[in-house]
């Protein structure tokens, strides 16, 4: 996959932009609060409609616009389409080759992006939910039917948690209704820890062999899949129901899975030095390119903002060496010179403030406004 164009219309700092990009790697240039972040966050807004910096859609439209929009255009399967996603304060839409599309939910998929970013180091250190948002974000960009199993699945809990609230202040318990949601329940949930199970393992072994080629180790990585379920579920539910009535609430469930990260059998949050946890999570990333690529047979565009600047000389010169011919890159930093060009064999460097870009060559002294 490969994104030609972008347009940006009042989104963050950007009133109004227009840019090509190499089709191989792309770097952007620039101090703090100028705009880089921004292009790389629209690009994946385009792939997975939401951001990866804020909850709220309306914070990327502009101070004082009523709308942001990026439009772009993308070639996958061989040939070029244009994508469009507009955001309001009323709510967002997406467009395929200028017709809407009725539901988020299909579009999603359609153009596929992998971002690195400071904060996916909460990936190895942080807590269960931003590990589940993993799951469910990049099972979802590959799997139509996952992301209708968990829509479902959310949907049912909902009403299932609804149930037992009232319950909960009821002297009549309406146990048959609570087992038929639960019934439902099971239905997707089974499903979802399949699928679940399957990503977990193709990922594991991807990102093993290149946190080996990463880190010039012989250091295993392993990713282990928690299911808050371990055996017959419709029993261990059954089990709980005194407890959920109780407390109001559905306390086992994939809702709260987790994963573990390993290397030689040690725990990565625990044993593991920071730049271990970083060079764990970009092997990660790197192991969703290939997953992504085994599915779609082609690779997505990678996105790396300000991750050069924190990695040894080895390491960045592995890291390059390994995206070299297979991905449309992207690469954010403050300063040109901690990047490794030589290692870089076809490359655009854009300087960026203020929100606008500048098209600039490799010593950073030829520029002119886009």
């Amino acid at each position: 996959m490969i994104i030609k164009n972008i347009n940006l219309t009042t989104f963050r700092n950007y009133k109004s932009l227009h840019t090509t990009f190499n089709n191989k790697t792309n770097i952007l240039i620039g101090n703090n609060a100028q705009g880089k972040t921004s292009v790389l966050e629209a690009i994946y807004i385009l792939g997975l409609t939401k951001s990866h910096r804020v909850s709220r859609d309306r914070d990327v439209i502009s101070n004082g616009a009523e709308f942001a929009k990026i439009n772009a255009v993308v070639n996958f399967q061989e040939k070029d389409v244009d994508l469009d996603i507009i955001i309001s304060k009323q709510g967002k839409k997406a467009k395929y080759n200028h017709i809407e599309v009725e539901k988020l939910s299909e579009y999603i998929g359609l153009f596929n992006v992998v971002m690195f970013a400071p904060e996916d180091l909460d990936l190895v250190k942080g807590n269960p939910q931003t590990r589940r948002k993993f799951l469910d974000l990049e099972i979802g960009q590959i799997s139509k039917e996952y992301l209708f199993n968990l829509q479902n699945y959310k949907k049912i809990l909902k009403q299932r948690n609804d149930l037992l609230k009232t319950m909960q202040k009821s002297e009549n318990k309406d146990m048959l209704l609570l087992d038929i949601i639960t019934d439902q329940l099971l239905g997707y949930l089974d499903k979802i820890v399949v699928q679940r199970k399957e990503f977990i393992h193709k990922i594991s072994n991807y990102s093993n062999e290149i946190y080996k080629r990463l880190s010039n180790s012989n250091k295993n990585l392993v990713i282990e899949y928690i299911p808050n379920i371990k055996n017959d579920s419709k029993k261990e539910f059954i089990q709980k129901y005194q407890y959920d009535i109780i407390t109001g609430m559905t306390n086992i469930g994939c809702h709260r899975d987790d994963i573990e990260f390993k290397l030689d059998n040690f725990y990565a949050k625990t044993h593991s030095s920071q730049g271990e946890m970083r060079t764990v999570v970009l092997a990660v990333k790197l192991a969703l390119i290939e997953f992504v690529n085994e599915y779609r047979s082609e690779y997505p565009v990678l996105l790396l903002d300000d991750v050069l600047s924190e990695l040894d000389e080895s390491r960045q010169q592995n890291l390059m060496k390994y995206i070299q011919s297979k991905t449309q890159t992207f690469i954010t930093s403050t300063n040109i010179n901690e990047i490794n060009l030589d290692e870089i064999k076809e490359y655009q460097i854009y300087r960026i403030q203020d929100g606008q870009i500048k098209e600039s060559d490799s010593n950073g002294t030829k520029l002119w406004f886009k």
